[in-house]
């Protein structure tokens, strides 16, 4: 029979080891946002690679289909989704308005978000637009820059109709003359431009845009290494995309259901060469939670020095992460 003291220690080392059990434990099923507007992730999908690593440990994989940064954000919120794209804009967003998520990973960083008008439209200008019908996605980084641009060219969002659709709707709307301008994404954008004739009206290059994955904060701190592992696994897809180009734009083309050559230029416009997340990236997040505060989309005594370092999570990509499939 054991004595009380060696009886005592057991005690207290089981004790030390619930908690790291209960940390340690995995999800029975990860969920998993993604959308034709990021071609890495439908590579990510199409290849399987996550339900391999995630399969191997009993895990499965749920794939959710995201139409913009808004849908992503609903789902992140409502906890349909663990992990999502957005842009980087929305992410903010999500985060001032008590969305407790985390931005993990860049997919691509590209300034300013384009505000197309027909071919033949007299339209020369931002001002032209006052009084005109816009279209955009509210709670979208396209429908923010908008309103930056309104603001630019000393207008505000009450001088313009703006038409809540989603990006392809929006897109269509302006091909059919139900609206005279629209905040559009990629891959709307090559398509209004190469199959629908518009032309870009204005470009704000010095807007620090861009995609993101966010995940939902609760589940990163349950799960970190399934975070790096899916994180792992989003980098590898990017990488895939950069070193097998044509595969990707057929990839992109086949998933978005979209012509070659629209793929093909929407795939080339991405700046996909730094997807780190860094203490830097505040700074681009600042920018955006002043226009975020100048149009009332967050309460007016937000902190928006502490929410964009509170959206940040650099320590997924802090260091390579390596997919055991690699």
């Amino acid at each position: 029979m054991k004595s009380p003291k060696i009886l005592a220690a057991l005690l207290l080392a089981a004790l030390a080891l619930a908690p790291m059990r209960a940390v340690a434990a995995e999800p029975e099923e990860v969920a998993v946002g993604y959308t034709y507007i990021v071609p890495a992730s439908l590579i990510l999908k199409q290849k399987g690679w996550l339900e391999q690593e995630l399969g191997a440990r009993g895990i499965k994989v749920k794939w959710v289909l995201s139409l913009g940064s808004n849908k992503t954000i609903e789902f992140l919120r409502g906890k349909s989704i663990d992990f999502g794209p957005s842009s980087n804009a929305s992410a903010f967003l999500a985060r001032a308005n008590g969305t407790p998520t985390k931005l993990i990973y860049w997919t691509e960083r590209k300034n300013g978000a384009p505000i197309l008008v027909r071919e033949d439209s007299p339209y020369r200008s931002i001002a032209d637009l006052k009084g005109k019908k816009i279209a955009a996605t509210p709670g979208t980084g396209p429908y923010i820059g908008l309103i930056a641009a309104l603001q630019t060219h000393g207008l505000s969002k009450d001088d313009v109709q703006i038409v809540s659709l989603q990006h392809p709707e929006g897109r269509l709307a302006l091909a059919s003359g139900r609206v005279e301008a629209w905040a559009g994404l990629e891959p709307d954008w090559s398509i209004a431009e190469l199959k629908n004739k518009a032309r870009v009206l204005f470009i704000d290059e010095t807007l620090p845009g861009g995609g993101v994955y966010n995940v939902r904060e609760e589940f990163a701190k349950k799960y970190p290494e399934i975070v790096s592992l899916v994180v792992a696994n989003i980098d590898r897809a990017r990488r895939y995309a950069d070193e097998h180009q044509d595969e990707a734009i057929d990839v992109f083309a086949e998933g978005s259901k979209l012509d070659r050559d629209v793929a093909r230029s929407a795939l080339l416009r991405s700046a996909t060469d730094r997807p780190a997340v860094t203490a830097d990236d505040a700074d681009g997040l600042i920018v955006w939670g002043r226009l975020f505060k100048s149009i009332g989309a967050i309460a007016p005594d937000t902190d928006i020095d502490k929410v964009a370092r509170d959206t940040l999570d650099p320590s997924f990509t802090a260091a390579p992460v390596k997919s055991h499939s690699h």
